[in-house]
C-alpha cells in the first residue's frame, strides 16, 4: 500500500495551480487561482509590426514592448507558479507541442527562440524545425518572455474549454 494510501499518513500537498495562458488580439491574459494578469500586448498586434520573417530589429522591439508591459503590472498574484497551461492552438504548431498533453519546458522554449533569432538573422531554419510566419513567431516570443521574466518552469498544452452555451429548454 503506497503512503497516499495508509490511515494517518497525511496526503501529498498539491502543488500551486497552473496558470491558463490564452490570447486576444490585443492582449495576453494569464489566469490562475482566481487571479488574472493581462498584459496589453496581443500576438495579432505584435505580428503586425514584424516584417515576414522578423527581423532582428523587429524581436528586440517585441522584447522591449513585452518586458516593460510586464515591468508595469503587479506580477505577485501569479509570478512564480510552476506551470503554464494553454489551448491556443497557433502554438500547438510548435515543434514538439503537437500532440495532445504536450510540455514544452521552458528551455525548450528558449531553443525555439533562438531558432527564431536564428532566422531573423538569415540563418536557414527548416519549417519542421520552426514553421515560418509572423503570428507564430509573435506568440513565440510573448510565450517566451512571459515563462522568463514571470518564472513558469513548462507550458503543458491542454483542451480548449467549450464556452458554447447550453440550452436551457425554454422556449
Amino acid at each position: 500500500m503506497s503512503d497516499l494510501h495508509r490511515p494517518g499518513v497525511p496526503a501529498a500537498e498539491p502543488g500551486p495551480a497552473p496558470v491558463r495562458l490564452r490570447w486576444e488580439a490585443q492582449a495576453t491574459v494569464l489566469d490562475g487561482g482566481g487571479r488574472q494578469l493581462v498584459l496589453p500586448i496581443g500576438p495579432q498586434q505584435l505580428a503586425e509590426r514584424f516584417r515576414d520573417p522578423p527581423t532582428p530589429t523587429d524581436i528586440e522591439h517585441a522584447i522591449d514592448l513585452i518586458e516593460d508591459a510586464i515591468g508595469g503590472l503587479d506580477r505577485g498574484p501569479l509570478a512564480g507558479q510552476a506551470d503554464l497551461e494553454t489551448a491556443e492552438p497557433l502554438l500547438f504548431t510548435l515543434p514538439g507541442f503537437e500532440a495532445p498533453a504536450a510540455v514544452l519546458t521552458r528551455e525548450a522554449v528558449e531553443a525555439l527562440f533562438q531558432r527564431l533569432a536564428s532566422r531573423a538573422f538569415g540563418a536557414r531554419v527548416a519549417s519542421t524545425d520552426l514553421p515560418p510566419g509572423r503570428e507564430l513567431a509573435a506568440v513565440l516570443v510573448i510565450l517566451r518572455e512571459c515563462m522568463h521574466h514571470l518564472g513558469f518552469d513548462r507550458v503543458r498544452r491542454v483542451p480548449a474549454i467549450d464556452v458554447t452555451p447550453v440550452p436551457d429548454g425554454r422556449s
